[in-house]
């Protein structure tokens, strides 16, 4: 399905620190959590995709974290989402799932805990605060966008960047951990994530009082050795698709649930209730599955 371009005004969305890196003559911007974001920035699509293959590429991604703490947030988190958020250990991340009472997805993306004290949940697209919040009112917990803006370095040669930005040896950051880390002097997160199925890993601001052209800059210089170049949105979705990586409001929605897009072992029956248990439990091993295919040939 072709892509349809709408005149809107910019004015209506936040912009990123790392807006003035993108803004091209002919860069076309999307929206994401009332967010623009660089969807193309008329680059060469096939070369972009070719060194994300082989080298690493710099992203401006519009997902949204959210910062949730207070002394009930674990049973909070465990009433929204399948799985059982105690099981994530501190300075590691889980991918987690949150339904309606219909079993239907009402979320996803990545819960990291950096520490004791907090969680953070990068979410993608969609009201998903608001949710959350409706239904805190019997919890001691507080969830916020605490206005974190997210960098994805992705490719085979991403952890060379990791290690001469952050000094952080890529051994000692699997695959799912988070950390804190301090660059340029402002301290941010860092997770070894991303949405390409290739190596890499994210940057998240604690807020957005900092010099996001400056850390843009930073990375590139710092990643000239591994071949980092500066892209947009096009290549990465490229990369997903090939990876099996689903997209929120793409492949899943509230009418899927997670035993059709093949999630099933995000769902844990054996934690007490969480929204959408009783209606998952009728649904399982009955519902119609999401497969992909791989072809050699193309």
């Amino acid at each position: 399905m072709a892509i349809a371009y709408l005149p809107v005004s910019s004015h209506r969305f936040k912009r990123s620190p790392f807006f003035a890196c993108n803004d091209r003559p002919d860069t076309q911007y999307g929206i994401y959590n009332n967010r623009l974001y660089p969807i193309s920035s008329g680059y060469d699509e096939q070369a972009h995709y070719q060194h994300l293959r082989n080298f690493c590429c710099l992203y401006d991604v519009p997902e949204t974290p959210l910062l949730i703490t207070g002394p009930d947030r674990y049973d909070f988190l465990n009433q929204l989402f399948t799985r059982d958020i105690r099981k994530i250990k501190i300075e590691r991340a889980g991918y987690a799932l949150a339904c309606n009472h219909e079993g239907g997805v009402v979320m996803d993306g990545v819960l990291m805990r950096p520490n004791e004290e907090q969680l953070i949940y990068v979410q993608a697209n969609g009201d998903f605060l608001n949710w959350a919040n409706a239904q805190a009112s019997d919890f001691d917990v507080t969830i916020q966008d605490f206005d974190s803006w997210v960098l994805q370095v992705q490719g085979p040669t991403a952890l060379e960047v990791l290690e001469a930005v952050t000094g952080i040896e890529a051994v000692s950051l699997p695959y799912y951990a988070v950390t804190e880390t301090t660059i340029l002097g402002d301290s941010f997160y860092i997770s070894r994530t991303g949405w390409t199925g290739e190596r890499g890993f994210e940057i998240y601001s604690k807020g957005a009082d900092f010099d996001g052209v400056a850390l843009w800059q930073h990375l590139l210089e710092q990643g000239q050795r591994a071949n980092l170049i500066a892209s947009d949105i096009s290549s990465m979705h490229i990369r997903r698709l090939e990876a099996g990586i689903l997209d929120y409001g793409t492949d899943i929605d509230q009418s899927t649930n997670p035993f059709e897009i093949g999630f099933g072992h995000f769902v844990d029956f054996k934690k007490p209730n969480f929204n959408g248990k009783s209606a998952l439990a009728d649904t399982d091993h009955r519902s119609p599955r999401l497969l992909g295919l791989k072809s050699p040939d193309v």
